[in-house]
């Protein structure tokens, strides 16, 4: 962080968290959005630097206590939200005379939305709750990145891992609360009933992984591994409890990944690993004594994916979708059983193939690109652990649902934006030392 006060310190970040937390377990979100909404609101208006106002929108994404997942029950302080949220964006452009129509990244996005406008023009009939529900979506969605891309200030890449790390800690002990409260915790794991209100089971899954990696990073920077290692080890138990297999897979698959990063120009391996076999006998008591829930799990999760759990004939389905519309897809709601009901293909690119068409895949590669230069320029290890997040994000997207969905494109397009301002500082440190 280029400043240093109480707004950008880890005592700061964490009341913030807790405030979430609380809102949360007491199920009083319909008061702590206004007020976080609010203070995104004001922070906007008043204050240049819109790094400020990352902690408040991303704990806002883990608030919601309950959500049913169609569109005609969104509630009214969401529809209230959304407005307020974009009018202190459009203030924040006006007053310090902002132009969002640029970044890295801009042209993935700005294909997107235009194959998402194109695909609801083409294919809703009529102008119903989806119609403007799609065009909402896609402008606000380009206005999100071009906002933060350009009104983020300084290189703030320590600050958005903390944020992470602290919203990772958050949900995981909302994992634990949920099934704290279940008067039959075998009951739930075996019916799968774990619904913290703002995502199922898949949905705490991608977060855990993507948050689980950035601690990972205080792991390998501090000496003190085992207070890190004994966090990072509580989130993945909170993850098996989310009993996503798929979600489970991908996070195996992202932990080779982090294992190399963690060992990888590192000058104190045995330390690590001694601190890290220590953190998994801790884990292994927990377990012994807890063995009850951990083979309910077992029973759960021990197929791991190899019986296709209906992904196969939904992955055919878009593909002969896809076929059918090849240039502009079938719409969002191409999967849909009702009018007002969002299903998704649980396959990030066939899913985009099916809905958005030839021009939705372009996007998609577009974005792919942009990330790989945007995250290996000056590359350094921030940079690396959030690109390893949102990998950990992406592989879950190969037979989940995630990308699309708003909280996973939020903090998508914010990681994005810190990391391109923090290439320009990069850029400035490189041409002084050439110079």
């Amino acid at each position: 962080m280029t400043e240093k006060n109480f707004f950008t310190s880890l005592p700061y970040l964490i009341i913030i968290s807790l405030a979430t937390f609380f809102i949360w377990f007491f199920k009083l979100d319909y008061i702590g959005l206004p007020i976080y909404i609010g203070i995104i609101f004001v922070l906007s208006i008043f204050v240049k630097n819109s790094i400020y106002i990352i902690p408040f929108l991303l704990n806002l994404l883990f608030m919601i206590s309950q959500t049913e997942w169609d569109i005609n029950s969104i509630p009214l302080s969401l529809y209230i939200a959304v407005p307020a949220l974009i009018v202190g964006f459009i203030i924040h452009i006006i007053k310090y005379r902002v132009n969002i129509f640029k970044g890295k990244f801009f042209l993935g996005v700005l294909l997107l939305v235009i194959a998402m406008l194109a695909s609801n023009f083409i294919n809703n009939q009529t102008y119903d709750t989806n119609f403007f529900f799609i065009i909402g979506a896609s402008l606000l969605y380009l206005l999100i990145y071009g906002f933060f891309a350009n009104t983020i200030t300084g290189d703030n890449l320590i600050y958005l891992i903390r944020i992470f790390v602290i919203l990772g800690v958050m949900i995981a002990f909302q994992v634990l609360a949920f099934y704290l409260q279940e008067p039959d915790v075998i009951h739930a794991l075996e019916t799968k009933s774990i619904d913290l209100g703002w995502g199922l089971s898949n949905f705490v899954a991608t977060y855990l992984i993507m948050f689980i990696a950035t601690i990972t990073y205080f792991v390998k920077k501090y000496k003190l591994h085992i207070f890190w290692i004994v966090l990072l080890l509580f989130e993945v138990t909170m993850l098996l409890f989310t009993l996503s297999r798929a979600g489970i897979i991908a996070f195996i698959i992202t932990a080779i990944f982090l294992i190399l990063f963690m060992f990888i120009k590192y000058d104190h391996k045995l330390a690590l690993l001694l601190n890290l076999i220590i953190g998994l006998i801790m884990l292994g008591i927990v377990v012994y004594f807890t063995r009850d829930y951990f083979l309910t799990i077992w029973e759960r999760v021990k197929l791991f994916g190899l019986d296709d759990n209906g992904r196969i004939p939904i992955w055919e389905e878009a593909i002969a979708t896809f076929k059918d519309n090849l240039i502009f897809g079938a719409g969002l709601f191409a999967r849909s059983a009702g009018p007002n009901e969002l299903r998704m293909f649980h396959n990030t690119i066939l899913h985009i193939l099916a809905c958005f068409g030839i021009i939705g895949g372009l996007a998609l590669l577009v974005q792919f690109i942009s990330i790989l230069r945007i995250f290996f320029y000056q590359f350094n290890q921030m940079k690396a652990i959030l690109l390893i997040a949102i990998m950990g994000a992406n592989i879950h997207g190969m037979v989940d649902n995630t990308y699309i969905m708003p909280q996973y494109m939020i903090i998508m397009f914010v990681m994005i934006a810190v990391v391109e301002n923090a290439n320009k500082i990069d850029k400035i440190r490189l041409e002084l030392r050439l110079g």
